[in-house]
């Protein structure tokens, strides 16, 4: 059973896309399956949104689909050594379309992908964070990845921290 799971998983890192590594695969549309939940609390989010300066430098995407589907990722950089902290960064410097205060929380990973700066054979996951705000109808999904860097824009529909 943990060979067939493997050989799918091999086949999916082959075919998925992300940042400037690859081209994204047309028609790919479908919503992926997240794996592996931090569970972490939503306090470990809450300090994080707190004690970690937001980036800066941002701007708001004009392409609908940026960092809201798995071919169009955030490419935020840094892997293991500071990806996680460029990702709350890169978090901590959105809005809501009002201008409200988000919150964010880890839901898991998705999405093999080859690239040059992975960790194990030059693969690499997205990390999926659901987004929402005071006002917000349903939690938005963005995708994020931590190996490659990338210019850091707003999703369409969210807005940037005023300094």
């Amino acid at each position: 059973m943990k060979r067939i799971f493997y050989l799918l998983s091999l086949s999916a890192v082959l075919a998925t896309p992300a940042c400037k590594t690859a081209k994204p695969t047309s028609g790919t549309n479908e919503k992926p399956n997240i794996t592996g939940s931090t569970n972490l609390p939503q306090s470990y989010y809450d300090n994080a949104r707190q004690t970690v300066a937001p980036a800066s430098g941002l701007a708001v995407a004009t392409d609908p689909e940026y960092g809201v589907t798995q071919q169009k990722p955030i490419c935020v950089g840094g892997k293991t050594d500071s990806g996680a902290r460029n990702q709350q960064r890169y978090l901590n410097a959105l809005r809501g379309p009002g201008g409200e205060e988000i919150s964010y929380r880890r839901r898991g990973s998705c999405c093999a992908f080859k690239t040059p700066n992975g960790i194990i054979g030059g693969m690499g996951m997205l990390d999926v964070y659901e987004v929402s705000w005071a006002g917000s109808a349903k939690p938005m999904l963005l995708y994020l990845n931590f190996y490659d860097d990338g210019p850091l824009l707003a999703p369409v529909g969210l807005t940037l921290a005023q300094p």
